[in-house]
């Protein structure tokens, strides 16, 4: 007797705005899991002078 097959991850449907909705959830889902993660390094404030300095990519003359 042969094995079933592996059930695969559903697929939406149509391609338009719900796909972009299952697009955005894994996302969210992905994020939320890393932020909650044990592992997860503390993030740094968002004031910080690193971080705008990060932001910074070219200087002016």
């Amino acid at each position: 007797m042969s094995k079933r097959p592996t059930p695969k991850k559903r697929r939406e449907k149509s391609r338009g705005r719900r796909q972009h909705s299952i697009y955005v959830q894994k996302r969210l889902r992905k994020l939320k899991n890393k932020r909650n993660s044990p592992y997860a390094a503390p993030a740094t404030p968002r004031k910080s002078a690193k971080k705008a300095l990060k932001g910074i990519t070219r200087i002016k003359a």
